[in-house]
């Protein structure tokens, strides 16, 4: 497999996952996120100035959490041997929340397992954010869509000088933001399907450990 095929590959799954868990955070937690923290920053920033304290805490609990999960895939990051086997953490984070809601009864509105997509989701940004040599990150897509949008303009802008050139590295970060929808869109399907819907991205982050193991640092 090419090293940009296999990046493409990896950015999709990852942005899929991504959008899939945060969509789930966000029915679960009634409007917060698990990865868009620039979303629950700006919420808590009003959520404050409304002094709607419990709202307050709720956010500002999540936002603590994503940094505690951010510092402890950092420390992981240097400790393993390879980046990719931070992604059974992640996978096991999830199956981990999973267990917590099949503990309680749903009609009790415990929700202390989407806690833990938060942590899972700041791993997921610390892991890996370069692919191929291009900068993409997984879990945000705004400037994704900012990137893809240059990378269009450039192949236009070029095409009219007769050097019509698309590269699939140029296409990431349109896969990322592709892969997100797609994450939400399917976390729908899944929370009417069934109950175990925590589990969806876990075959896809153990296929993705093992895929090419000789990459062990960088693509």
């Amino acid at each position: 497999m090419l090293p940009t095929t296999r990046s493409a590959l990896r950015v999709t799954t990852l942005s899929l996952v991504a959008g899939y868990v945060d969509a789930v955070g966000y029915v679960e937690l009634h409007g917060i996120f698990s990865a868009a923290m620039t979303g629950n920053s700006t919420n808590f920033g009003i959520s404050l100035a409304a002094q709607d304290w419990p709202k307050v805490a709720a956010i500002g609990t999540v936002l603590g959490l994503f940094f505690c999960g951010a510092l402890a895939a950092s420390l992981l990051r240097r400790s393993l041997r390879a980046y990719r086997h931070e992604w059974l953490w992640i996978a096991a984070l999830l199956v981990l929340a999973q267990c917590l809601h099949w503990s309680h009864a749903a009609a009790t509105g415990s929700r202390a397992e989407t806690l833990l997509l938060t942590v899972a989701m700041a791993m997921q940004g610390e892991v890996l954010s370069r692919f191929s040599s291009v900068s993409v990150q997984t879990i945000v897509v705004t400037n994704n869509i900012v990137k893809f949008a240059d990378n269009i303009v450039g192949f236009l802008w070029n095409a009219q000088r007769g050097k019509p050139a698309f590269s699939l590295a140029a296409a990431l970060p349109g896969l990322g933001w592709a892969g997100c929808v797609a994450g939400a869109f399917l976390s729908v399907l899944m929370r009417q399907a069934t109950s175990g819907y925590f589990l969806l991205p876990v075959p896809l982050l153990i296929g993705l450990c093992f895929l090419c193991p000789d990459d062990l640092q960088q693509d």
